[in-house]
């Protein structure tokens, strides 16, 4: 099957929401794929499991943290006893304080299947769940502050004028300073390098600006029971899925198949559990499935698509006719 080398022409182009993720179930298994079904599966031991989540209440928003615009994430860690109840649950890590009544509130009325040895229910200890809090509507805004908010207003203004040099030497100006914080300063690189795609600045300068971002991504290791789990700002989660969307797209521009599926799987797959919806992920799907087709990576492809099927009746748009062939290629060669 020949290659896809049609480019696509493609735009990137108050209500409260919560989601949860686990992270520790039994051993620790990072998923490293975006989509299971793709994985390479491994015989069940069915003696032998970890406790299985049948049913969790829906998070509740607390209304002063709405209120205030906040947006937030907690790591709660428990155990599972015999019955499958949960016993124990602490909050290990918080964002805001405002948000751990309802987190422990949920994962406290969750029902699991208990784990098993040797086919017999028992105790699991140390397990732990990510829950975040994130408002609608606010999904493409970080939340750094009046300094940002305002570099931000101008950049805005600058691009629908056509006049972004004032703006992006006032950038540079932030840039210099030596006493940003890690996530500020990620996120202003990332503010450039967006602005610079906008005026069709030189792809490499774009792509250097955003590996430099990377670099200054804030994460935290949180010591529980089983070990440690990463954690990251609600922001930080974000920042981290706009630089890779925008990364990956520059390597799909380049051609470059791989990188391009590194830095869109990367980007899907730090948001993945928290809830996150924005419109950036119809294209990230569109390409993700592109670059993986010209790879002869037939299950990503074809499932890549199916999202993006999925995403683009949601928002309202037609998905692409010249993919509706390499589409039905790719599921026909699972």
């Amino acid at each position: 099957m020949k290659k896809l080398l049609f480019l696509l022409s493609l735009l990137l182009a108050t209500n409260a929401s919560a989601h949860t993720e686990l992270t520790h179930l039994g051993e620790l298994i990072e998923h490293t794929h975006i989509f299971n079904q793709c994985e390479t599966k491994e015989k069940i031991d069915t003696l032998n499991q970890p406790p299985v989540r049948l049913k969790i209440n829906a998070l509740k928003y607390p209304k002063k943290a709405q209120q205030r615009g906040l947006e937030g994430m907690v790591l709660v860690e428990f155990d599972v006893d015999v019955g499958g109840k949960v016993i124990n649950p602490k909050v290990i890590w918080s964002e805001n304080e405002d948000f751990n009544h309802s987190a422990l509130k949920s994962v406290s009325s969750s029902i699991y299947k208990p784990a098993l040895e040797n086919g017999k229910p028992v105790l699991s200890k140390g397990h732990t769940q990510k829950l975040t809090f994130l408002l609608e509507g606010n999904e493409n805004n970080l939340n750094l502050g009046k300094t940002f908010n305002n570099v931000l207003r101008d950049v805005k203004s600058g691009l629908r004028t056509g006049k972004v040099e004032k703006p992006i030497k006032k950038l540079d100006s932030l840039l210099a300073r030596k006493n940003l914080d890690e996530i500020t300063r990620a996120s202003l690189l990332y503010l450039k390098a967006s602005s610079l795609y906008r005026i069709e600045a030189p792809n490499e300068e774009i792509k250097n600006l955003l590996i430099e971002s990377k670099q200054h991504y804030e994460e935290k290791i949180v010591q529980c029971a089983r070990g440690s789990v990463s954690v990251k700002s609600v922001t930080s989660m974000k920042l981290q899925t706009f630089v890779g969307i925008l990364l990956g797209q520059m390597y799909f521009d380049e051609s470059s198949w791989e990188k391009t599926e590194k830095e869109l799987s990367e980007a899907i797959l730090v948001s993945r559990g928290t809830g996150l919806q924005s419109q950036r992920f119809y294209p990230a799907y569109l390409q993700l499935g592109m670059a993986s087709y010209n790879q002869q990576k037939w299950c990503l492809a074809a499932k890549s698509w199916e999202k993006a099927k999925k995403l683009a009746k949601e928002y309202q748009t037609d998905f692409p006719e010249q993919l509706a062939e390499p589409f039905k290629y790719a599921q026909s060669k699972i």
